[in-house]
């Protein structure tokens, strides 16, 4: 690391804190780089903890100084597109902040240095639940489904009746920690949806709603709801479904979903209901699939019961 165009040398020291607080961050190793940023292994100082440094870098636009620190912005990138990408990282700092809750990364520290924007997140000792399903659904159970993302699904609500919608629910952004708390991630396309929002879009096939393709269009808990219930059948399946524009001209969703009804009764409806295609067709509140879950938590312990009765 450290040559122009690259991450940070590991020890690199930034300066946080508040005024009269000031936090040492070290950079201990690069985790993982996207269009917009790179994300380190850090160490807070004073506090002796693990922490996650994210670093506003949008590779296509910038580049590293030759002190192998600073961020350039490349000449000819228009203000206003360099700008626009700026404030949405700061956003995501701000809204980490105003939406504390268990069931969400914590934002430890926001800061500017070497001509760029830093956030410090606390740092999660667990894996994705990408990386948990490794494509073997077999390995899901009823219990999981209500130990770990029933709480996931409440903290959606937490976000909901605060006014923000997180836009960028997929598997690799749940992290699920050594206790099997799960914990949402990457705030870089929320928004609140009072339409204060026209921060860029981030989709991903297969997870992202028909509306997240326009930024023109009307988006709020349902847009959420949609990828939850990609998520969800991400888990049931092994795969994410098929991508919601393949769906405009041929919903392969249906013999999909029959496999899907066999061994999750309750949850493949709540699922079926949250990938409608059209926003206002599609199932609008989180109590489905709370009671779907439940449901299939419930049904599984009587029958666990009576196999052991019998």
């Amino acid at each position: 690391m450290g040559k122009e165009g690259t991450g940070l040398r590991r020890n690199s020291r930034l300066y946080g804190g508040q005024s009269g607080s000031r936090r040492i961050y070290r950079v201990r190793s690069k985790i993982s780089s996207s269009e917009l940023a790179i994300v380190y292994a850090g160490r807070c100082e004073e506090q002796e903890i693990k922490c996650v440094i994210k670093e506003f870098f949008p590779k296509s636009l910038v580049r590293r100084g030759k002190d192998g620190s600073s961020v350039r912005r490349l000449s000819g990138v228009p203000d206003d597109k360099y700008e626009a990408l700026r404030n949405a990282f700061i956003n995501e700092g701000e809204l980490l902040k105003a939406c504390e809750h268990p069931g969400i990364v914590r934002c430890m520290d926001q800061f500017e240095q070497n001509d760029t924007v830093y956030i410090i997140m606390e740092f999660i000792e667990g894996v994705t639940l990408a990386e948990m399903i490794g494509g073997r659904p077999d390995t899901i159970e009823p219990g999981f489904l209500y130990k770990t993302m029933l709480p996931l699904i409440e903290t959606l609500e937490h976000l909901h009746q605060r006014g923000i919608i997180h836009r960028d629910l997929k598997p690799g952004n749940i992290m699920i920690d050594r206790q099997g708390r799960a914990k949402l991630l990457d705030f870089g396309s929320a928004v609140r949806f009072d339409g204060s929002g026209g921060h860029p879009i981030l989709t991903t096939a297969g997870y992202s709603p028909l509306e997240l393709y326009s930024e023109q269009s009307r988006q709020g808990p349902v847009s959420d709801i949609y990828s939850l219930a990609a998520v969800l059948f991400h888990c049931c399946r092994g795969t994410a479904p098929t991508d919601v524009r393949k769906r405009l001209f041929d919903d392969r969703l249906e013999p999909i979903h029959a496999g899907l009804k066999r061994r999750w009764p309750f949850l493949s409806r709540a699922i079926r209901r949250g990938l409608i295609v059209a926003p206002d067709k599609r199932c609008s509140s989180l109590k489905w699939f709370k009671a779907a879950i439940t449901m299939e938590y419930v049904t599984s312990l009587s029958a666990r019961r009576k196999s052991r009765s019998g």
